[in-house]
């Protein structure tokens, strides 16, 4: 394992390289997950230079922690250097406070088995006002394949002007193809795990701590995918947490990097070879 500060296009930014995998996460904003690799092959990311903006808000591409539901909070801009710090192998990218006292901080550690990353998306409440809401992970990939996600309940949400016949819902899986399309569909899965099937990695975001129904935003989804000319967004979201000032909550990821061969039909051993079947611990609690 190897963790050094290095300069990515205009970032400044921490590489951390765990046997084949390496991850780049930017730090003089955000804090971004920029790059991902497996061996020498192309970002997984998607990486954008279109500079889009939501007011002082930019996209960047890569992954990004947020909240929810959608709202201005969830464009709050995180333009602020951060502060980084490393503890044996871990790496931890703390953001600056917000104007409401919440701060966003990104502890990540190589997965055991060398396939992949553990990631720690946490909200602290250092303001003197309670935060109500969800938390909301949000990564960016390139149309470069098919995306496929476990499926618990047959129902789906689909989003206000959602083109549907690209979407293809099958017993235990859903599988999207995108085609440039602005969409956007939510669901529920106990599951809790989506893959971006690429020619170079089938890349498998999972989420361990699936929410019970009732506590989930978005009309009870815990796994949305958004699709639009650019890229698609790989998104999970917590259930709903009441944070009293100086508590915290955190939103698990657990992020594989598995061979390039697989298909929408094998999403049964896309979830077994990434460790989803199995909702066992991948990490330690959280501690500031």
């Amino acid at each position: 394992m190897k963790i050094e500060r290095v300069r990515w296009k205009d970032w400044d930014a921490v590489r951390y390289i765990a046997r084949e995998c390496e991850m780049v996460v930017g730090f003089s904003a955000g804090p971004r997950i920029l790059s991902l690799r497996r061996g020498d092959g192309p970002n997984l990311l998607y990486h954008d230079t279109t500079d889009f903006r939501i007011g002082d808000w930019r996209l960047h591409g890569g992954h990004r922690f947020t909240v929810a539901p959608e709202s201005a909070e969830t464009y709050t801009p995180d333009n602020a250097p951060c502060v980084v710090e490393t503890r044996e192998q871990e790496l931890r990218v703390a953001a600056q406070p917000g104007k409401n006292g919440t701060r966003r901080v990104l502890v990540i550690s190589a997965a055991t088995d060398g396939t992949g990353f553990d990631l720690q998306q946490v909200l602290e409440n250092h303001g003197e006002s309670p935060w109500h809401g969800a938390l909301w992970g949000i990564t960016c990939v390139p149309h470069a394949g098919s995306v496929v996600a476990s499926l618990t309940q047959s129902r789906l949400r689909f989003w206000p002007g959602a083109e549907r016949e690209h979407w293809q819902l099958v017993p235990g899986h859903i599988v999207m193809t995108p085609n440039g399309a602005r969409a956007k569909a939510g669901w529920r899965s106990e599951a809790g795990w989506l893959a971006s099937l690429q020619p170079d990695a089938t890349f498998v975001v999972h989420c361990p701590d699936a929410p019970p129904i009732h506590e989930c935003v978005d009309e009870g989804c815990n796994l949305e995918v958004f699709t639009c000319a650019d890229y698609v967004e790989l998104e999970t979201l917590s259930g709903l947490v009441t944070l009293a000032p100086g508590e915290h909550a955190t939103h698990r990821q657990r992020w594989r990097l598995l061979a390039p061969t697989f298909t929408p039909q094998d999403w049964l051993d896309i979830g077994a070879q990434a460790g989803c079947v199995s909702a066992a611990r991948c990490d330690v609690p959280y501690a500031s």
